[in-house]
């Protein structure tokens, strides 16, 4: 499942990577040639703040995703 999502804050930033460390299914944060975990704050500060990103979940449970996707309402981009 892939959502695109915009951090803009640290606070933005440090909760997303909160919510992500909950799942104990891997999770990718894509940022242009940049593949990080999303668990990792240090990783997402690394890659900075105000750009699109995707976020990758991996898992075929429908529960985990309807949840995860849920979730991320808070940072989800309007396709």
């Amino acid at each position: 499942m892939e959502i695109r999502i915009k951090l803009n804050t640290v606070k933005n930033a440090m909760l997303f990577a909160t919510v992500c460390d909950n799942y104990e299914e891997d999770i990718d944060y894509i940022c242009g040639r940049y593949q990080i975990d999303a668990k990792s704050i240090l990783g997402i500060m690394g890659i900075g703040l105000e750009r699109e990103c995707t976020v990758v979940l991996h898992s075929e449970d429908e529960y985990v995703k309807n949840k995860f996707k849920e979730d991320m309402k808070l940072w989800a981009l309007e396709d």
